[in-house]
């Protein structure tokens, strides 16, 4: 026996009101009963999937997903759709995924009003992902009534979506997550790619809401602003090796030329956005140190030619440069050396940046919540110093350790950078290596699988 609400003859519509329990049409899937809630609004009819299409039903059968898991209805909750930064190629990246694996996804979002608006559409609807233009997302204490009753609403347009749950990627917005799952009865999960912005969680954490660290430091961080360490499941990110290769000495020429580096000059590569938080300024200041101290150096990066002088390191930053940022950066390159420093505007495709380097450096003062930069260079082959806080200190473990380093020391920073240099200019098989370890623990595979069992288990049943 099945609920499926089916009349005795299709011409009764009144015993289709009633939704009688009756045997599912022999031709038809078996149909699970209807999880009811008290008050709850049954679903609208829906023709049953049989050959002959007789009768209907209150519910929809469950599908299956291509792997054989049930088929989810996603609601992914964004702010911008463009890559402006690792969350949002994050986001981009894991809704090809599960729309790859056969489930169905609506993205909610704010992109009007976020940075390359015109940027941000077509990547998704190639997909054939549903777009929908969501409400402001941000609370206020002094606006919380009138915040609370505009979530409030969209948390019942959200119900008429009937997804089976609701992913949130931008977890400041947790006010507004709660409030509509709450409301519109879809269970919550929160994807914690950065540190808390909250200093007490513990009032706004409950509900049926799951949380979904990428490192255990973010797990740490997040338990201690609130969120009870029960409903954290760590969802480590991963990144396609295949679309960051390993650089060739035809592609490190190519790239070179292109941005015109010379090619025995070495050359370390920060990108990202050029801000205080991000470290740049520290690592403005420790490059200067670098360069004192390249050409002293026993062995130096790059033996010189007889004749020649050693070629003095260059420091790329390549990357979006705001207004309120702008002069501080701008003071320190112009305190350097002229010709030290190369900056470059802020770009999606970062494969021929990666081969023109011989190091990466991510020196963010602030904690990373994860620190994709560390394996997408690294799966390039290029070694990263890395801040030794946060996710891309987890990343940097063991043996890798050592190319960590506390990036408000730009003395340790600096002789960090001149010690990878030598090693990469040294070491042939670190390049291997480092692809080698990328690929084994943060490649894509594992992270899709753990992404998937997360929204599994917690969906809407």
């Amino acid at each position: 026996m099945a609920w499926t609400g089916a009349p005795d003859r299709p011409d009764d519509p009144r015993r289709a009101r009633r939704g009688r329990r009756v045997p599912a049409p022999a031709a038809g899937r078996p149909l699970e009963l209807d999880p009811h809630r008290r008050g709850g609004r049954l679903p609208p009819l829906v023709p049953p999937p049989t050959e002959d299409r007789k009768g209907w039903c209150l519910v929809r059968p469950r599908q299956t997903a291509h792997d054989g898991t049930r088929r989810l209805r996603v609601g992914v909750l964004v702010t911008g759709l463009a890559i402006t930064g690792g969350l949002e190629r994050c986001v981009l990246e894991d809704t090809r995924e599960l729309v790859a694996a056969g489930h169905e996804v609506e993205v909610w979002h704010r992109n009007a009003q976020s940075p390359r608006a015109a940027e941000g559409p077509p990547p998704y609807e190639a997909m054939g992902v549903t777009l929908v233009e969501a409400t402001d997302y941000r609370f206020g204490i002094t606006t919380a009534l009138r915040d609370a009753w505009r979530f409030a609403r969209e948390g019942l347009r959200i119900r008429r979506s009937h997804l089976d749950v609701l992913w949130l990627n931008r977890p400041e917005y947790l006010p507004f997550g709660r409030v509509a799952s709450l409301v519109s009865g879809v269970p919550l999960a929160v994807h914690l790619h950065h540190a808390p912005n909250y200093r007490r969680l513990g009032p706004i954490a409950g509900g049926r809401t799951r949380y979904f660290a990428v490192s255990h430091a973010m797990a740490r961080a997040w338990a201690e602003s609130g969120v009870p360490t029960d409903r954290i499941t760590i969802v480590p990110n991963g990144v396609d090796t295949d679309a960051f290769p390993a650089a060739t000495p035809a592609s490190v020429l190519d790239a070179r030329a292109a941005l015109g580096i010379p090619e025995d000059t070495p050359t370390v590569l920060y990108y990202g956005r050029l801000t205080r938080s991000k470290g740049v300024l520290a690592l403005l200041e420790a490059w200067g140190r670098v360069r004192t101290a390249a050409a002293a150096r026993v062995p130096v990066t790059t033996p010189p030619v007889a004749g020649h002088a050693a070629p003095a390191p260059l420091l790329v930053l390549a990357g979006a440069l705001y207004p309120e940022e702008a002069d501080a950066v701008h003071s320190a390159i112009d305190a350097l050396p002229a010709g030290s420093v190369l900056v470059l505007p802020e770009r999606d495709d970062v494969v021929p940046l990666l081969h023109a380097a011989d190091v990466v450096v991510a020196p963010s003062l602030e904690p990373e919540g994860f620190g994709r930069v560390v394996v997408e260079a690294m799966s390039a082959g290029r070694p990263v110093v890395a801040a030794a806080s946060g996710g891309t200190g987890e990343i940097l473990s063991g043996d890798w350790a050592r190319y960590t380093v506390d990036p408000a020391d730009p003395d340790a920073l600096a002789e960090k950078l001149l010690d990878t240099l030598d090693e990469a200019e040294l070491d042939p098989s670190l390049a291997a290596r480092c692809r080698a370890w990328v690929r084994d623990r943060y490649g894509r595979e594992p992270h899709v699988r753990a992404l998937l069992l997360a929204l599994l288990a917690h969906a809407r049943r």
